[in-house]
């Protein structure tokens, strides 16, 4: 059985984070998510969702639409102590979806501030996949800079960018691809989405 982190930042893209934990919490082979929500991701799910949450707990409830799992573990962000925060915890990898800038520039330059980040280099140092489904636009030469030392330590740079050739009739079907793709980065076999070539 398989366990992921997945961190979700302040960066647009709350139902994309929903999506991720849902599918994950859902999965057969899928054991345990461990969730760490930035302090800035309340801010914009509340406004992305339309409902406010004052904490970590609300934010997950929220972003679940009041659908909790006992697979998920919510970790507070400050929590530097927490089971993922070291390497002899094993995971399967990591997810940040969104990846803000901020966060990118964190982790491409090992500087944890908090447990999000320490998360991600703790998945770097173990040679774990990691994922940054980034969602900043336009992109300017810092990021690309940071994107490239994040990419050359491991992780993957996954930009939140819609596919148009499955010919998506919702943005719940473009929320799922990206879910789908994000669960092929981390070999996890799934029914999602509509793959280039098949019907």
């Amino acid at each position: 059985m398989r366990r992921y982190v997945v961190g979700i930042t302040g960066a647009s893209g709350s139902l994309c984070a929903r999506s991720v934990l849902r599918h994950l919490s859902r999965h057969p082979e899928v054991e345990r998510v461990h969730a760490v929500l930035s302090a800035f991701s309340l801010q914009t799910l509340s406004a992305e969702l339309g409902r406010k949450a004052v904490d970590e707990a609300e934010g997950l409830r929220v972003l679940l639409d009041g659908e909790l799992s006992d697979r998920i573990v919510l970790h507070r962000s400050g929590d530097l102590a927490a089971s993922i925060s070291s390497g002899s915890y094993p995971t399967d990898g990591m997810v940040v979806v969104p990846c803000s800038g901020g966060t990118l520039a964190a982790i491409a330059n090992g500087t944890s501030a908090n447990l999000l980040h320490r998360a991600a280099e703790v998945t770097l140092k173990e040679r774990r996949p990691l994922i940054l489904a980034f969602r900043e636009t336009p992109i300017s030469l810092v990021h690309i800079e940071n994107m490239r030392r994040a990419a050359l330590a491991g992780a993957v740079i996954y930009p939140l960018t819609p596919a148009f050739y499955n010919r998506p009739q919702s943005l719940e079907e473009i929320v799922e691809h990206f879910t789908a793709r994000l669960f092929d980065l981390l070999r996890l076999p799934h029914t999602l989405g509509k793959r280039w070539g098949t019907s």
